[in-house]
């Protein structure tokens, strides 16, 4: 439904400049227990101010982290970091997960795509798909590296508020 509704909008969303750190430390903690009760490690590094709509960045790292947390074996990490730059900042996700093939790289963030049954057992395909269109509303953009046995880190690139302000 997010979807559907992310394309037919005006591309009007609600961007405010927030502490990025305290919020990915928010989604962390939210998901503390489960890591936990699975032996696995979130940590997170970085700092500074996002421009964003809160409520979508938050939804989008939250998608990323659930990914990681489904696809990380006892005993792995969750590294989320961030970086801001004067054009950009950057939400990094990384797991040391199972990883995904190669061939499926160019496809994983669109609908309904599973790479294969050993990585779609939970969901619709609908998680990485939502988190481009997220991104696109934003004018930013969402890139994923993955090495089968090593895992998976996708990056979040959000303009800044002086970049967009550039641009327009």
């Amino acid at each position: 439904m997010f979807l559907a509704r992310a394309e037919a909008a005006d591309r009007q969303i609600h961007r405010t400049l927030f502490d990025g750190r305290a919020t990915v430390e928010k989604i962390a903690a939210y998901y503390q227990t489960l890591a936990e009760d699975r032996h696995v490690a979130i940590t997170c590094t970085g700092a500074g101010e996002i421009y964003a709509d809160s409520v979508l960045f938050s939804r989008a790292v939250s998608n990323l982290v659930d990914n990681a947390l489904r696809f990380t074996p006892e005993g792995g990490t969750i590294r989320i970091s961030m970086a801001v730059h004067a054009a950009s900042s950057q939400i990094s996700v990384g797991d040391t997960g199972c990883g995904i093939a190669a061939e499926h790289l160019p496809r994983v963030f669109d609908r309904f795509y599973r790479a294969d049954s050993s990585r779609s057992a939970h969901g619709a395909g609908l998680g990485l798909a939502l988190v481009k269109s997220i991104m696109n509303l934003h004018g930013g953009s969402a890139t994923l590296k993955s090495e089968i046995s090593r895992g998976t880190t996708v990056v979040l690139t959000f303009p800044t508020k002086a970049s967009l302000e550039a641009n327009a």
